[in-house]
């Protein structure tokens, strides 16, 4: 199985985000029985998504971009993977905006699909080389069955910059990540994944997919990608 994995990011409010999964059923991307495609939502387009996307029998599952690293309690503003059990089948932990702007720790990334997997929610774990290793062995330090998480190789100077890193390289670090989980999991790469780059990255032996950002907020960019591994 390969991933197409879109993160929207703070980006689009529910309005704009029903006239995007109206546009690319317009497009018809080619969907590929051998290509899970996941959209990474903000938590307010979340529910009135599901409701749209189950009307039109479309195969894209939706995700969160972030979960509370808390159990249910009195902790206000928080939203913790309980909550998300009902909504999505996938969550983003650990991405280098939140470790960047909210200053998250490889433990509190751990707790976080600790919580996740207790809830049946698969965690899409990113990671970058100055914390590889660490967040690694944080993960199994809270008894995290690797397996059951899917893993992104993230590097910083990648994301957002329109200026992907080689792919070889790319494949490389995959690699040094699948030793580390012994071939466990899934690995993706992301950071400016383009239609024009994605094949690159895929063909790869150890990359297993793609985490989208920009490039998944257009309906006809995402469905070129979605077309590109679709062929």
């Amino acid at each position: 199985m390969k991933y197409i994995i879109g993160n929207w990011k703070s980006n689009q409010n529910l309005t704009e985000s029903l006239v995007w999964i109206d546009s690319i059923q317009a497009i018809k991307p080619r969907f590929n029985k051998d290509i899970s495609v996941i959209l990474c939502l903000p938590f307010t387009d979340i529910a009135g998504f599901n409701h749209k996307l189950a009307d039109l029998e479309m195969p894209i599952t939706t995700g969160a971009q972030n979960v509370s690293h808390l159990a249910p309690g009195k902790h206000t503003g928080e939203i913790n993977a309980a909550m998300l059990a009902e909504l999505v089948s996938f969550c983003i932990v650990g991405h280098s905006d939140r470790r960047r702007e909210f200053a998250e720790t490889s433990e509190m990334v751990a707790k976080k699909a600790r919580l996740l997997l207790e809830n049946s929610i698969t965690p899409i774990v990113c990671l970058d080389l100055p914390y590889l290793d660490e967040q690694i062995k944080e993960l199994f330090q809270k008894n995290i069955d690797v397996s059951r998480c899917i893993f992104v190789y993230e590097p910083i100077a990648a994301v957002g910059t329109g200026r992907p890193i080689d792919p070889v390289d790319a494949n490389h670090t995959a690699n040094q990540i699948s030793f580390l989980i012994d071939n466990a999991a899934p690995i993706l790469y992301g950071g400016s994944v383009t239609s024009d780059n994605v094949k690159s990255f895929v063909s790869q032996n150890r990359i297993d997919g793609v985490l989208v950002g920009t490039d998944s907020l257009e309906p006809t960019l995402f469905a070129e990608i979605i077309n590109s591994l679709g062929n």
